[in-house]
């Protein structure tokens, strides 16, 4: 990305600077303290412009050896190989066209490997797939293997709860009861808050005490969603899906299963969930209201559950293919920055939404029936 950014002749001083900083952050983060503070920007430019050996950190017994590789040619433009590397670690192409910050990049590789692993299956799986990201997202190996069957050896995305300290408390983990995802634990003096991070704003959050033995302590709800909650052991056998799966899988799928349930029950309306396999840039359900007499409506929506709709905003802005038409929904607690989105992608001919209000459109829709 460095090279790229560095390499182009008509890129503005100001963006190649910004762009080059990110880039040795990243660089100096895979140093030692020592090391990283020998590489200031001029080391790192012309690091850039010979051999990548003396600005990569040792990498012996590694199959992959870059120090010999040079990422500039003749002339001073990046060359294939640069790309080539780009494209076989998922950094997307526009990624390098118009210069992502590396934040975004990291997203969008994770987003982008989660759905190169759905795109694998047959339809009828892809769908399956997507349910159970939403519904099964965390729990017992014994339990998940049996929900996902035949599907639970094609995917990786897997982990043990027992290596997140951030979400266990004297041994134990609490699932949200709306995601079924690890719920993070904070101390607050002597005891802990328990919160998930997505649905602490519906009122998903807890205070824990410890019990001082060998068990659980005690969780008390102290938000107007806090259900009871089971724990569970922190142990090798609970797995959960890694957080860049959660965040870009399970989220979305949630909102989309809430729309479904409080829609699919009105008269006139046909509802296709995950129409086919569908790309990350493509709507996740259809909906259709067909009155007698009347002209059809249709809803082509895609739910999004990012924690910034800045950046949201600013992803779909930079989105260089936004289907015309297309309903992005936002989950009930961010109604008040609705129309922040909505201002910025108004040209593309997107409409912005909450699930309530969508919900309260297709049933006037609908003639106001249940």
């Amino acid at each position: 990305m460095a090279a790229v950014a560095e390499s182009d002749p008509v890129l503005a001083p100001v963006r190649r600077s910004r762009l080059l900083m990110d880039c040795l952050a990243v660089l100096r983060a895979a140093h030692r303290p020592e090391r990283a503070a020998q590489i200031g920007m001029k080391e790192f430019r012309q690091g850039l412009r010979g051999p990548l050996g003396p600005l990569l950190p040792s990498a012996s017994g590694r199959p992959d050896r870059f120090d010999s590789m040079e990422l500039f040619d003749a002339q001073g433009l990046a060359r294939d190989a640069v790309k080539d590397l780009c494209t076989e670690h998922l950094v997307p192409q526009a990624a390098l066209e118009q210069y992502w910050p590396w934040a975004r990049v990291r997203a969008e590789q994770e987003e982008q490997r989660l759905f190169d692993l759905m795109r694998r299956l047959s339809p009828e799986d892809y769908r399956r797939a997507r349910a159970l990201l939403g519904t099964h997202a965390a729990g017992a190996v014994r339990e998940l293997s049996r929900q996902w069957d035949r599907l639970w050896m094609r995917f990786d995305f897997f982990e043990t709860v027992a290596d997140w300290p951030w979400c266990q408390v004297d041994g134990w983990w609490y699932p949200c009861p709306v995601c079924r995802w690890s719920m993070r634990v904070l101390r607050c003096g002597a005891q802990f808050d328990v919160r998930c991070e997505a649905h602490a704003a519906r009122g998903v959050h807890y205070r824990y005490t410890p019990s001082g033995g060998p068990g659980p302590g005690e969780l008390t709800g102290t938000g107007k969603a806090a259900v009871p909650v089971m724990p569970l052991p922190a142990s090798s056998d609970h797995l959960a899906v890694s957080r860049p799966v959660w965040r870009y899988g399970t989220l979305p799928v949630l909102l989309e299963l809430q729309l479904r349930d409080a829609v699919v029950d009105l008269p006139h309306v046909e509802l296709v969930m995950w129409p086919g396999e569908q790309r990350p840039d493509e709507y996740d359900l259809h909906i259709t209201v067909a009155v007698p007499g009347k002209r059809a409506r249709h809803w082509r929506v895609d739910a999004k559950a990012w924690e910034s709709v800045v950046a949201l905003g600013k992803a779909l802005t930079n989105r260089p293919a936004l289907r015309k038409g297309l309903t992005i929904v936002l989950p009930d607690h961010q109604h008040s920055e609705q129309h922040f989105l909505a201002a910025q992608v108004r040209d593309r001919g997107v409409r912005v939404t909450t699930v309530s209000r969508l919900v309260s459109d297709i049933e006037k829709a609908c003639g106001g029936l249940r």
